[in-house]
């Protein structure tokens, strides 16, 4: 049984309640960094929930979990690398990139979860990609509910794969919709519908869409290329050739939740699996984004490596 300590935001109870129920995950201990929350949590899952985050962190467990958005603040960051166990978190560090990548590990020293590309149907994407020749346009989209993830975690995991596969933009058009718009404080949390349409030199393209107002969770990349197209889901991976013919079986587009994936990569990391890790090409391409949100105009991640120093 793995034991898993979770630091939570109240309304993340059902996110929680769908992860413990996973088979061989069992909770060590619970916190929430708001008392009120704790009590909320306590109430709601029927488990002790602690206000202190280092009773979270000195548990008797085999991975940590943050679960909470906004939680990896500089004091906790600096906590987590004293830590001697794995630690995951779902939602990338708040603050300025300029200033996270000062730090010796960028900011993150947790292990960001889940990635589609870090996911259990990835495998057969590279195994489809060998032969699948060059690709030319990916679009991801993934929406959840605002208490599944948050829409910086959802945005991070879109730009990872995209930059994953074809490389950094050279020009990245985005669009922020909702009653909450875009902060101009790089540590605050987004929240609402983004789209981002991406140049990469004369031959390729990428599209984003993100959203924390979708109810349910559901992930879908298309890779777009020479080979045709594949279609990958948290659930499987279709590939078709140019010519209509399937190479691999349709994927589901629903079955998989938020919770279900979390408690997935928690064993992995306990068990001392690898997982991939985002990269600055990612950060950068998260920060243009959330740049021409703000700006409205089209943004070039070339000035935001100028900005970090990079």
């Amino acid at each position: 049984m793995t034991k898993v300590s979770i630091w939570a935001a109240a309304d993340q109870a059902p996110l929680l309640q769908r992860t413990l129920s996973s088979n061989g995950l069992e909770a060590a201990s619970i916190g929430c960094g708001d008392p009120n929350g704790a009590v909320l949590l306590a109430d709601t899952l029927g488990l002790p929930v602690s206000a202190d985050l280092r009773t979270v962190l000195t548990a008797e467990c085999d991975v940590v979990w943050i679960a909470a958005p906004r939680a990896l603040d500089a004091d906790t960051r600096s906590i987590l690398r004293t830590v001697q166990k794995p630690v995951a978190t779902s939602a990338p560090p708040p603050g300025a990139l300029a200033e996270l990548i000062q730090e010796p590990d960028g900011g993150m020293p947790a292990q960001f979860i889940p990635l589609l590309r870090a996911g259990r149907t990835w495998p057969t994407v590279e195994s489809a990609l060998e032969d699948f020749g060059s690709i030319q346009c990916i679009h991801v989209s993934a929406t959840a509910g605002d208490y599944q993830t948050s829409v910086n975690a959802l945005l991070l995991d879109a730009v990872d794969m995209v930059t994953h596969l074809i490389g950094e933009p050279d020009e990245v058009w985005a669009s922020h919709a909702g009653p909450h718009p875009v902060s101009a404080d790089p540590a605050a949390e987004l929240s609402g519908h983004i789209a981002a349409a991406m140049r990469f030199g004369t031959d390729q393209a990428a599209s984003i869409n993100v959203s924390d107002g979708g109810g349910s969770w559901i992930r879908r990349a298309v890779l777009l290329g020479e080979g045709g197209r594949i279609i990958v889901t948290d659930s499987g991976v279709s590939w078709t050739d140019p010519a209509g013919d399937a190479k691999e079986a349709p994927p589901q587009e629903e079955g998989t939740t938020a919770g279900a994936l979390a408690a997935w990569h928690l064993q992995r990391l306990a068990q001392g699996r690898a997982i991939p890790r985002t990269t600055l090409a990612a950060a950068v391409a998260m920060e243009t984004t959330r740049l021409s949100c703000l700006t409205r105009q089209v943004e070039d991640p070339q000035q935001v490596h100028n900005m970090i120093g990079r």
